[in-house]
């Protein structure tokens, strides 16, 4: 998978404030993953989100950092799902055009998975895409008719 549109750099550091205000610790892969590109947009970029209207969709960017457009950054987002799907304990990590969010769920001793959070659902309904972020980068797909 390519990034394009990468963020500016950032360090372990600049990762903790995140941390902190999820209560959680990133998986090594999405922490390592940050450290890299700090968010961007992938291609290919087409992904299944089972059972959900509108499969397939597109990631349209990841969230980093500390980015210049407001709606890109981590934080910005992670006060998005607070407000739009309270008592979700989830990082949104990206989003699809249509503004809807995949996220880390994090339960307690589970391993974060991705979830797709449907904002133009009243009660924020949500779909499991992925048991591991490595297995969400994998499963994301060029489009095809």
């Amino acid at each position: 998978m390519l990034i394009e549109n990468v963020g500016p750099k950032i360090g372990a550091l600049d990762i903790a404030p995140i941390e902190a205000e999820l209560g959680a610790v990133l998986p090594d892969s999405y922490r390592q993953f940050l450290l890299r590109s700090n968010g961007g947009a992938p291609t290919p970029d087409t992904i299944d989100v089972p059972g959900a209207d509108g499969s397939p969709t597109d990631v349209q960017v990841f969230f980093g950092i500390g980015r210049s457009v407001e709606s890109s950054d981590l934080a910005w987002n992670l006060a998005l799902v607070a407000e739009r799907c309270p008592g979700l304990h989830a990082l949104p990590i990206a989003c699809d055009s249509g503004g809807n969010l995949f996220c880390l769920k994090f339960e307690r001793d589970v391993a974060a998975k991705v979830i797709y959070c449907d904002l133009d659902d009243p009660d924020c309904a949500t779909y499991e895409v992925a048991a591991s972020f490595d297995e969400f980068v994998a499963k994301i797909r060029s489009f095809e008719q």
